[in-house]
């Protein structure tokens, strides 16, 4: 489809139903190119656009420097970009704060289902990780961004909503191996349950860890020391020792590592702005033949690490 022809189509649609989020005008506009879709709407004089994601590091081990934003440029514009036209800007200022809200809602009911999980615990071990640990969350739940879509569980075929649900615990250096064990087992044994279980369709990943191995990932040297300290650095208190989380965050700070965390961030958003014109800058029948490494900065990326 050419873009002048695409752009009459958007037009009308706007016209008809007022502002619009990516995918909304994606699934109406049927079989489209995302990538011709996106340039339309951020080439044309046409069309305005509003947008209330906030951007966070990930790490993409199909990318050469291993970084990368999220959300990605398409999840960013199919999620939480409204498309508006001329005359349409109250509209769409109003329904940018009400979709921010339901993110905001769904995340934090992801965050009591990840508290939950860990009330779910024995009573004793429980009481052990009280005293002795302190639990955190992060990912797109501790900014705000989680959403429902549905996803399928490849191991299983469960059908789930959203992304996962990460959950780290990091505990005292003698606190007794049986009763990590215990926890775990029973934590994985939540996590079946939920995962098989159509009313709840959520998937919590979890790591239980000693304060020494936390603190010597500050030294932030290869990706899975990365992951861990930007876990910690975005994450959420859940439940146990604050004053245990507050001197792990604080000595994420006094480390440097809070600095190198955000110059890798800041490293990722100038690879975003050169990909973003790189993109705009190409003609449309270049459009399916960009490097691996735009395209991972364009379009989802499936590839995960597990945090350590």
């Amino acid at each position: 489809m050419e873009l002048h022809t695409l752009d009459k189509q958007l037009t009308t649609l706007l016209l008809m139903r007022g502002p619009m989020t990516g995918r909304e005008l994606s699934e109406e506009i049927g079989d489209v190119n995302p990538i011709l879709l996106w340039k339309a709407c951020y080439q044309s004089e046409l069309f305005r656009l509003i947008n209330f994601a906030r951007y966070y590091l990930r790490y993409d081990v199909t990318r050469d420097d291993m970084i990368r934003l999220s959300p990605s440029v398409l999840r960013d514009f199919l999620s939480f970009t409204l498309v508006y036209i001329a005359g349409q800007r109250g509209d769409a200022t109003d329904m940018a704060a009400v979709l921010a809200n339901k993110h905001r809602l769904i995340s934090l009911k992801k965050l009591k289902f990840a508290r939950n999980t860990l009330l779910s615990l024995s009573p004793d071990i429980l009481e052990k990780i009280h005293y002795k640990a302190c639990c955190f969350i992060a990912g797109d739940i501790s900014y705000f961004l989680a959403h429902e879509e549905p996803r399928i569980h490849e191991p299983t075929g469960s059908k789930l909503y959203g992304s996962d649900i990460d959950i780290i615990v990091v505990h005292e250096n003698d606190m007794d191996p049986d009763l990590i064990k215990r926890a775990e087992d029973e934590v994985l044994a939540y996590k079946h349950r939920c995962i098989k279980d159509p009313a709840i369709g959520q998937e919590i990943d979890f790591i239980f860890k000693p304060v020494q191995k936390m603190l010597s990932q500050f030294t932030y040297a290869d990706i899975h020391q990365k992951i861990a300290c930007k876990i910690l650095y975005e994450s959420f208190f859940l439940y146990g020792r604050l004053d245990l989380y507050e001197k792990l965050t604080t000595d994420l700070e006094f480390t440097g590592t809070v600095k190198k965390i955000e110059n890798d961030f800041a490293t990722a958003l100038a690879g975003r702005k050169a990909t973003i014109k790189k993109i705009l800058s190409l003609g449309q029948d270049d459009l399916d033949n960009m490097d691996d490494n735009t395209q991972s900065l364009f379009f989802f990326s499936q590839e995960r690490l597990e945090f350590q």
